[in-house]
């Protein structure tokens, strides 16, 4: 199993809107993709840290995904009016394997 979790920080006055695109950009990874996935805000710690978890039987299962979905145009989209939402460089990727 391979878990993939981006993390973003929340800018400064957006939060409404940062919940409404955490949950649009799941429902649609979960619906075009069929992959497992979810979105979570940090309830102590870092303020507004949001995170998205997605998994896959395995690499090539996510490598396979992610090829597709770098040519999504609606997924660009949908990413490109979100660019605010989030502080710039705030955003990072990590992935993970069952043990």
């Amino acid at each position: 199993m391979v878990r993939i979790m981006r993390t973003g920080r929340v800018a400064r006055g957006k939060f409404p809107q940062m919940i409404q695109f955490a949950k649009e950009i799941t429902e649609y990874i979960k619906a075009k993709y069929g992959s497992q996935s979810s979105a979570y805000m940090d309830s102590f710690g870092e303020y507004g840290t949001v995170r998205w978890f997605h998994d896959f039987e395995s690499l090539a299962a996510f490598e396979k995904s992610f090829a597709n979905l770098m040519t999504d145009q609606e997924y660009w989209q949908k990413v490109s009016k979100a660019a605010d939402l989030f502080i710039e460089g705030s955003i990072t990727d990590t992935v993970m394997t069952s043990l």
